[in-house]
């Protein structure tokens, strides 16, 4: 298993290592501390979303809803620790601003789970619901301004360093290492590659498909609303029209680079996490060597659309 594993991602280290190469050439001030912190920074919430991400894929489905679900959870956090109540209980408010935040977001999985496995309507039409109305109902909850605030504690989840490096880069590492635990040695992991593999024959193996959906979609929006806070912790701001822009793109594009088949059935959790620090070292180089944002989506897309053409090959 280790082999092979290794053999699926040669290709994605050796573009890692060519990448990296390359900004040491021409990328000023790559190697020191400032840039490192930023790209971490950066790519951890790409990751942590395209680790979700990475589950749903391998269930057979998809998830366009995950940038709405980060900007609820992230405009629901600041409301709760600016409240009256929150800023009387400094410490309950802290940690219901990310407890809370966290729970909303597990429903909105619950309720994309519960349309796909119950309703049987399609992944795509069901979390293009949430799509369309989750960041709406982020700018009502916040009449459609931008929240500022000055919480230490709370801004520690996006400013804070562990040896150096920022908080979030250990929490996706640390979420990394749990899942592929979890998709190598739990049930739930091998229920979700049977139904990811083929629904059918896990039907019929007495595989609980319905609650394996819905396990999945609520650990995929409870990553996405942590993302959330963590935007929102950076930033010590909450904007709700703009949090999880276009995250949809970089969590399925990490994922797919990562070794991810849309098809379903496969799980590479690490690879994803590779596949997060290729997408976001690339769009990092385009921009810090003077290429406009616009032309990094171009890139972005570019790199999905050979990525399933190099599955479609291998299939074949």
């Amino acid at each position: 298993m280790i082999g092979r594993i290794d053999r699926r991602m040669q290709g994605l280290l050796l573009a890692l290592a060519v990448l990296i190469v390359l900004n040491i050439v021409v990328t000023p001030n790559f190697l020191n501390m400032r840039s490192l912190s930023v790209n971490v920074s950066q790519v951890a919430t790409i990751a942590i979303v395209a680790l979700g991400m990475t589950l749903v894929i391998a269930s057979g489905g998809i998830d366009l809803s995950v940038g709405s679900v980060m900007a609820v959870s992230g405009a629901l956090a600041p409301i709760i620790f600016l409240s009256g109540w929150g800023q009387a209980n400094p410490a309950l408010g802290l940690a219901a601003s990310i407890v809370l935040p966290l729970m909303v977001a597990a429903l909105c999985g619950l309720f994309n789970g519960a349309l796909i496995a119950f309703v049987g309507v399609q992944p795509i039409i069901a979390t293009l619901i949430l799509f369309i109305s989750g960041r709406g109902i982020a700018q009502v909850l916040t009449s459609g301004n931008l929240q500022t605030f000055t919480n230490p504690s709370f801004t520690w989840l996006g400013t804070g360093r562990i040896l150096g490096l920022p908080v979030q880069g250990w929490i996706a590492i640390a979420l990394t290492l749990v899942l592929a635990w979890i998709v190598r040695r739990s049930v739930y992991g091998r229920y979700l590659l049977a139904v990811g593999g083929n629904e059918r024959a896990a039907v019929l193996a007495g595989v609980p498909v319905a609650r394996v959906k819905l396990a999945t979609y609520m650990i995929a929006a409870t990553l996405a609303g942590l993302a959330g806070l963590i935007v929102v912790a950076i930033n010590s701001a909450s904007d709700a029209a703009r949090i999880g822009q276009l995250m949809e793109l970089d969590a399925i594009a990490a994922a797919v680079v990562g070794g991810a088949a849309l098809s379903g059935g496969r799980a590479p959790v690490v690879g994803t996490l590779l596949g997060a620090v290729f997408i976001q070292l690339m769009g990092y180089t385009l921009i810090a060597n003077g290429i406009s944002d616009e032309m990094t989506l171009i890139v972005t897309a570019a790199i999905i659309a050979v990525a399933v053409w190099l599955q479609s090959g291998r299939r074949r």
